[in-house]
């Protein structure tokens, strides 16, 4: 305990920096799999398929089916597509092997995001109130399973922490740190398009204290944000396609999937940082409208403001305010406790002490968590299987079937769905047919409710023996998440092979 205390009196940031890594240790070796579709399909699925000569989802303009762009960025997975190649090149070919790696260089890229916010604040406030802030963005219980992810929501904040402190480095500020500021906004865009908006933020402020140097810093995020960008010329034939259609498809289908309230994501951010602490953050947050903590206010609010207001609301999509949330709202507080009296400091003693207890248990379950497990181990599994020719995934007492991760198969086989409402015999008998060249070798159930029933309309239907080979359960945070909302479809899975009678 000495020497933990010694290093968080003298050493701070490197403190926090070890024990930030250490958990995310855990979940790199630990936490498989993926939390949701666009952390493993947009960018880990389509950059292997590309390597291995398949597609996913028709980004490709001779394989568009619209003939224009899909409104994805090509930078990061662009990023994972050249890093494939790579450890093809030295023979790290194993699926599970490649997403070792994946998740170590995402961890180490995070915390680069937990220094610049540490240095942010320490420009901004006292030493004490960096170390609390650095301690929070490194060790919050969500925070080291959610930053292996392939999350671009996460991704982006190294370069976004990053050109936000350049800005406020030094008190005159200096074109080498506009420009780097530039150029690290350009990226952070490239990763997670909707983050402009602070851009946008921060160019207003900065043409209230000096036109050219927000001028400037206009002139370097564009520059950078064509070179990330560049691949839209050699697809589409023009600069920033995709970041175009990305804004109008957006804004056509700003109900499509969901419409949500306004208030919603004070009620994320009220959860996912856990009252008290998220309670004394909100206060903290409403005594730093000042003008030294403008370059960090207006952005971060004008990002918050917008997706309050927009219909289409998903939790992940308000991560890039939160570390800001914590910045401001942190520094606040600290100063609500130099000034306040007796019962502010016993508030903030319990609390923060209900927060930290709560806050370990919450860390010690999710940090080693492996999501969608089932989903990943039957590809994992009919991957290895000796004759595997494609899969069936039923799930016909549900209207949607999971999306397999066939990049864990190390195959592309064409995979089929089966879901509630379809015509089940017509389709088993049109996939199973001696002349599909591409007739499936397996089939997954997933969820065992009349699972008898549903076995036997595939074998009648399809003129086979199914024959039992494996049965996948979800994790232990998979069935929580299930059990939480039963919409999470966190399944048990039943994998058979199809013995055909016309072998």
């Amino acid at each position: 305990m000495r020497r933990i205390r010694y290093y968080w009196d003298n050493k701070p940031l490197e403190f926090i920096l070890v024990l930030s890594f250490l958990t995310r240790l855990v979940s790199v070796v630990f936490s498989k799999g993926y939390g949701m579709h666009d952390d493993h399909f947009l960018v880990v699925e389509s950059a292997q398929a590309w390597i291995d000569g398949d597609t996913e989802f028709q980004w490709l303009p001779s394989e568009s089916s619209t003939g224009s762009p899909s409104g994805h960025s090509w930078f990061y997975v662009g990023l994972h597509y050249y890093l494939f190649q790579f450890l093809d090149i030295i023979g790290l070919n194993a699926p599970q092997g490649k997403m070792y790696v994946v998740r170590l260089i995402h961890a180490l890229w995070y915390l680069l995001a937990i220094k610049f916010a540490y240095k942010t604040v320490l420009k901004l406030s006292t030493s004490e109130t960096a170390k609390w802030v650095g301690l929070f963005i490194g060790v919050l219980w969500f925070t080291p399973i959610m930053s292996v992810r392939n999350l671009v929501e996460v991704v982006c904040l190294t370069p976004l922490l990053g050109a936000t402190y350049y800005l406020i480095k030094e008190e005159r500020l200096a074109w080498k740190h506009i420009f780097a500021a530039g150029m690290l906004l350009g990226v952070a865009v490239a990763v997670r398009f909707q983050t402009v908006l602070f851009v946008g933020g921060i160019g207003l402020v900065l043409l209230s204290k000096n036109v050219m140097k927000a001028f400037g810093l206009g002139v370097f995020f564009a520059i950078s944000l064509f070179l990330t960008q560049i691949a839209d010329l050699y697809f589409w034939g023009q600069p920033f396609a995709e970041f175009s259609e990305y804004i109008a498809y957006n804004f056509a289908n700003k109900t499509t999937y969901f419409s949500r309230p306004w208030y919603m994501y004070f009620g994320t951010i009220s959860g996912l940082l856990l009252p008290p602490f998220s309670v004394f953050l909100f206060i903290g947050l409403s005594k730093v409208f000042k003008k030294k903590y403008l370059l960090l206010v207006v952005p971060s609010l004008i990002f918050f403001g917008f997706h309050c207001y927009f219909p289409n609301k998903q939790e992940r999509f308000i991560i890039p305010f939160i570390p800001y949330f914590m910045m401001l709202g942190w520094i606040g507080w600290s100063e609500l406790l130099e000034s306040g009296g007796v019962h502010i400091h016993k508030w903030n003693k319990y609390g923060m002490r209900f927060f930290w207890g709560l806050n370990t248990v919450l860390l010690l379950a999710i940090t080693p968590a492996y999501t969608k497990k089932s989903r990943v181990e039957v590809m994992e599994f009919v991957g290895g299987e000796e004759g595997y020719s494609g899969l069936i995934a039923e799930q016909s007492i549900e209207y949607e079937v999971p999306l397999m991760p066939r990049f864990y198969s190390d195959h592309w086989t064409k995979h089929y769905d089966l879901a509630k409402g379809d015509d089940v015999a017509a389709l088993v008998q049109r996939y199973t047919h001696p002349t599909n060249n591409k007739r499936p070798s397996h089939i997954a159930f997933f969820q065992p409710d009349e699972l008898d029933e549903r076995k036997k309309k595939v074998e009648v239907n399809c003129g086979c023996e199914l024959v039992e080979k494996a049965v996948i359960e979800p994790s232990y945070l998979d069935k929580f998440v299930h059990w939480l909302n039963p919409v999470n479809d966190n399944e048990m899975a039943f994998v058979y092979e199809l013995n055909y009678f016309d072998k």
